[in-house]
């Protein structure tokens, strides 16, 4: 489809966040979108009836979006039924994501409204640094994506990905059969498309909180199970090797648990600086 020069000026940039019972995390969030320097989204709240004082929070910042923020509250099927309701009733060129307990940069919409200008390109996802913090939001480590990561088609840090609506219109939405991996499973999709231009900025976009299911021990056997399901489906390798991997993944998720920060900091510096040479 043939798309105007100027279409790429300026774009409509939709965020989206879900949530359930996020009274205590999700004001950052707000206030992290209220305080952008680019003006033209909009902001879709997706959530999923919470009990708590969530509702409570947004109702408070309603008024300072000068109606740019929207509220979806309704019972869902889960996270990934929430991320693809905010999906369909989004009306901006660009999506992003943004959980209730993450919050990003000042000028991460501008950047994003800058790449999607210079790309020039219909079928884009584009993606910044992502930074770990602490619940105190101190930096535990930065997460820096490569070209290389591009070309080997691996998946990168989804609260720091932005895609093009036409993305999703072409790929699908996520899949729900994944109850923690579907957004892993949809950029396996997304890197089987030619068509899709991975564009990457060097600059931070979000600060992911820890304590996400990611984090939690408990659900180390559904990451694996879920993780080594995607990645035969996708031929990520042989099975022994995959196997391997995630029961490597699985056991650093337990470690991780209880391991001091400054050491999760230090270790992946460590790792970090040997796969960037």
């Amino acid at each position: 489809m043939y798309t105007e020069k100027n279409d790429y000026e300026n774009p409509l940039i939709t965020v989206v966040t879900v949530c359930f019972n996020s009274g205590k995390t999700i004001e950052k969030t707000l206030i992290s979108v209220l305080n952008q320097t680019y003006s033209n989204y909009e902001y879709l709240v997706i959530d999923g009836a919470s009990t708590d004082n969530t509702l409570e929070v947004l109702e408070k910042y309603q008024e300072k979006f000068c109606g740019k923020l929207r509220v979806i509250s309704e019972k869902d099927k889960g996270i990934y039924d929430a991320m693809n309701k905010g999906i369909k009733n989004s009306t901006g060129k660009i999506i992003g994501i943004l959980n209730s307990d993450d919050y990003y940069s000042d000028n991460t919409l501008e950047l994003v409204a800058q790449k999607y200008a210079e790309t020039q390109h219909e079928y884009v996802v584009i993606n910044g640094d992502m930074e770990r913090v602490s619940e105190k939001d101190e930096l535990i480590y930065r997460y820096h994506f490569t070209e290389n990561q591009i070309k080997n088609k691996e998946y990168f840090g989804h609260p720091s990905m932005f895609a093009a609506k036409a993305v999703y219109d072409r790929i699908g939405l996520y899949n729900q059969e994944y109850k923690l991996a579907a957004d892993g499973e949809w950029q396996y999709r997304v890197h089987e498309d030619e068509d899709v231009k991975y564009v990457l900025c060097s600059e931070v976009f979000s600060h992911m909180r820890e304590g996400g299911a990611s984090d939690n021990p408990k659900y180390a056997k559904q990451w694996f199970k879920e993780r080594v399901k995607m990645k035969l489906e996708y031929n990520k390798g042989g099975k022994f090797s995959i196997y391997k991997q995630e029961c490597f993944a699985a056991v650093k998720t337990c470690i991780k648990a209880v391991m001091p920060k400054k050491l999760q900091s230090l270790l992946y510096d460590c790792v970090y600086s040997k796969k960037s040479k």
